[in-house]
């Protein structure tokens, strides 16, 4: 039984299927698109179904980051992973970020505590944006 929707957003079907496959052994139901076109129009025909975005940074056709802060501006607490070959984040210098970080390669294990990790984040701004 699927439990919650993941958007895959990645050029490279390799790296789709893996996210896929670590997903789904996970209970999650999955949505892929390999560009941020595909992504950005399966955002917004399905977006309030939408639980997490696992995006790459650099794509052929669109930038990840710029997907991601779009999203973010319509759906302020859904978790985001951003994923890329590159070794560091090109926002490093602000901490404060909503995006959760994984540089590639990975390993299943890595992958799902970035998803726990950016569940809490969206927990904590939760409570920013909405204090009881």
């Amino acid at each position: 039984m699927h439990h919650e929707t993941c958007l895959i957003v990645d050029d490279e079907s390799a790296v789709r299927t893996f996210v896929r496959m670590v997903l789904e052994r996970n209970q999650f139901r999955v949505v892929e698109a390999e560009n941020v076109g595909q992504a950005a129009h399966t955002v917004q025909n399905f977006g309030d179904t939408i639980d997490l975005i696992v995006t790459d940074i650099r794509m052929p056709g669109g930038d990840g980051i710029t997907f991601a802060s779009s999203v973010r501006e319509s759906i302020p607490l859904l978790p985001i992973i951003l994923i890329s070959g590159y070794a560091e984040p090109p926002w490093k210098r602000y901490p404060s970020t909503s995006f959760v970080f994984v540089p590639k390669p990975f390993l299943p294990a890595t992958l799902l505590s970035a998803i726990t990790q950016a569940k809490e984040k969206m927990t904590l701004r939760r409570r920013v944006i909405s204090p009881d």
